[in-house]
């Protein structure tokens, strides 16, 4: 009654407590608070892989349910087996004995027969009746050789009381001293084989009957197990179809925003001045579902710079590739990036970057969290960076961390015609050729442009420049360098709000006195 009263005052003092606690702490505190709606509109797509670590979820726990219901139903077939296992074994022990009884007790009766033989008594009922004893014994070891064990073990039983008769009640008489009785004892017999006949029957039928049970019941089960799996199969289905339909419609909305610029947010004052860079990365990706497998990885992003603040650059993402392991390759699709400024002085830079990724498979979302080791400029030719972890990571697959560099690839003046592209001018002594092409001559919106190439010599140091140009619109720039046996190659995905339709050159420059050229044309569906 104590505790009671105690409980409740305590609930009481607490009811009272928030009832004088001030109402317009929260209102204040949220009108202190307010956001950049760019800064909001430009990072509004991170949490998506939150949704899909619970989708994964959800997915291990049904399937944890599933393998504990098989493996119920696994443990009870057993437990039925063992059963009749242990019966059958018990069955065929007992058969065992009863005819190794039958065989000694035939063999003292043949002993004792061959005794009184020498006697001069009469054995011809003794003999008769071991002479059944010994058929009985026949027809117990067949039926034990076939598997009829209770069948036997009746014979056997039978055939040692015949012959324990034969050594002791009927030795010495004659047929017609058992005469008398002898109908009455074959009444009995009959009525007692009939008898056995009869138990026999039933407990074959008995056995046939539980047998067609059990069958019935594993059928039932096995019926059970096929359309549980056929049911769990097509909820499987169901459930990819729909995070299929879930992902092209997520994808729909993002391509929608991008070409639409409402991906960037609300740009003002947008650079005149645009300027190419190129992130380059390398380090360790950590797998977000097994700590423990590590694999190396590379890349590079390619990015434009679009508004230039005193504190804050924005810049989107035009491309690029990133290598995890031996195998796993996702194609930069298009993004978009900021960097900020902090510190006393606003030597602080560090930099955040959002990009849709493709592994031929499934589309991902890449987050980096990179801080730079120097303030950045439109001039700085190159920083060293650090890729943070786990902020970095590729949705639910990967985390990431490294280093890398970020350095100034290209300047073009957005004004400018294609003639005005400034093209490195190495000092190449030696003229060399260079060619390049694209598989096909015709590309629809969405598709991969795979453009490769290659160089007569190589010479160190010494990239290829590849432009893609349509009238006097740069679309894409790329600096790539020269494997070892001079071939190189760079892929561009035809999407975004500059592709129209239309016909297309792409120009490769290696040095000042090197240059090739191959065109297509683009369909904008």
């Amino acid at each position: 009654m104590k505790t009671k009263f105690g409980t409740f005052f305590l609930f009481t003092i607490l009811i009272f407590g928030m009832a004088s606690f001030p109402t317009n702490i929260h209102s204040e505190s949220t009108e202190s608070i307010t956001f950049d709606p760019i800064f909001l509109n430009a990072f509004a797509e991170i949490h998506d892989d939150d949704d899909e670590r619970d989708d994964d979820e959800r997915d291990d726990d049904e399937r944890d349910d599933d393998e504990r219901d098989d493996d119920e139903r696994d443990d009870d077939e057993r437990d039925d087996d063992e059963r009749d296992d242990d019966e059958r074994d018990d069955d065929e022990s007992d058969a065992r004995e009863e005819i190794e009884d039958a065989r000694e007790e035939i063999q003292k009766a043949e002993d004792k027969i061959s005794d009184v033989t020498d006697d001069d008594k009469d054995t011809s009922v003794s003999l008769d009746k071991l002479s059944a004893a010994k058929e009985l014994l026949v027809k117990a070891e067949s039926s034990f050789d076939n598997g009829n064990f209770d069948e036997a073990e009746d014979y056997a039983e039978d055939a040692k009381k015949l012959a324990s008769e034969s050594r002791m009640k009927f030795l010495g008489k004659t047929f017609d001293d058992v005469d008398d009785d002898n109908d009455n004892k074959e009444s009995k017999r009959a009525e007692k084989l009939a008898e056995k006949e009869s138990k026999r029957a039933e407990k074959l039928a008995e056995r046939e009957a539980r047998e067609a049970e059990k069958l019935a019941e594993r059928e039932a089960k096995l019926t059970e197990k096929a359309q549980f799996s056929e049911e769990r199969a097509n909820q499987i289905i169901e459930k990819l179809e729909k995070r299929i339909q879930q992902l092209e419609q997520r994808l729909q909305k993002l391509i929608d925003k991008y070409e639409s610029g409402e991906y960037f947010g609300n740009l003002k004052n947008k650079d005149t001045i645009i300027k190419s860079f190129t992130l380059s990365i390398g380090g360790t990706a950590s797998e977000i579902s097994d700590s423990s497998n590590l694999q190396s990885f590379t890349g590079s992003l390619f990015l434009e710079n679009q508004v230039t603040g005193n504190n804050a650059k924005k810049f989107r993402v035009t491309g690029g590739e990133l290598f995890v392991g031996e195998s796993e390759v996702y194609d930069i699709m298009f993004g978009k990036a900021r960097l900020s400024s902090s510190g006393p002085g606003g030597e602080k830079d560090s930099m955040v970057v959002i990009a849709q990724t493709s592994n031929g498979v499934d589309i991902r979302t890449l987050k980096l969290s990179i801080n730079l080791s120097e303030s950045f400029n439109s001039e700085t030719e190159s920083s060293d960076i650090e890729i943070l972890s786990p902020q970095s990571k590729i949705a639910s697959e990967w985390f990431l961390g490294g280093s890398g560099t970020l350095g100034l690839t290209e300047i073009l003046d957005s004004d400018t015609s294609d003639d005005a592209v400034e093209i490195p001018d190495t000092d190449i002594p030696i003229t060399t050729s260079i060619s390049i092409s694209t598989p096909t001559d015709i590309y629809f919106r969405g598709n991969e442009i795979v453009i490769s190439g290659s160089v007569m010599d190589i010479f160190e140091d010494t990239p290829v420049i590849i432009q893609t140009i349509t009238g006097s619109d740069l679309i894409d720039i790329a600096q790539i360098l020269v494997d070892t046996n001079g071939e190189f190659t760079h892929t561009i995905l035809a999407d975004g709000p500059l592709w129209v339709s239309g016909t297309y050159t792409i120009k490769a420059f290696y040095g000042a006195n090197n240059v090739a050229e191959t065109t297509f044309d683009f369909i904008a569906e």
